[in-house]
């Protein structure tokens, strides 16, 4: 049996009332959200612009249900999926963006279908990435570490689903 995570996901949408949307989405088909960040504004990088537009929203979920490791690919999987629901008559190439990813009692790790050095291939199209690890009673930024995941509220967010979850993760080792 694999050992479990915490699914997180971050999400980019183009409005509040998507981003509403696509958690009540994500809840019919993951589970109850046992966190939810607040939704600020996205202003790190202009990365997205050309495919969502501008004026985007970042929210950061985890998940009340512990998921086994090895899902990670199938949940990017259906992330993806998710995502082309909601290009249907939208203005814009890409209206949201879902990240899955898995906190544990160590790291977070966010799965991707982009290819880079510092990513291991997972299957299924997927590659993985440890985004932050947790040492020395905080989480530690990496070189690739994304901008948003380098801010205070992020970090904190972080810290806060692992207090939550850690008696859990812990339990489940045994």
């Amino acid at each position: 049996m694999p050992p479990v995570a915490v699914l997180f996901t971050g999400l980019l949408a183009t409005s509040e009332p998507l981003l509403a949307n696509v958690r009540a989405s994500l809840e019919a088909d993951w589970g109850p959200i046992a966190l939810a960040s607040a939704a600020r504004p996205w202003t790190e990088t202009d990365y997205y612009e050309a495919e969502m537009g501008k004026g985007l929203l970042r929210q950061f979920l985890a998940f009340e249900r512990l998921v086994g490791v090895d899902r990670l690919a199938s949940l990017k999987q259906r992330s993806v999926a998710l995502e082309e629901t909601w290009k249907a008559g939208a203005k814009v190439d890409r209206p949201v963006n879902i990240d899955p990813g898995l906190l544990s009692e160590h790291s977070l790790t966010l799965a991707s279908t982009k290819r880079a050095g510092h990513r291991v291939w997972i299957g299924e199209g997927i590659w993985a990435e440890i985004t932050v690890v947790y040492r020395d009673g905080a989480f530690q930024l990496l070189h690739w570490t994304y901008p948003d995941f380098r801010r205070p509220e992020t970090l904190e967010f972080l810290a806060a689903c692992r207090r939550l979850f850690l008696p859990r993760l812990l339990t489940s080792k045994s």
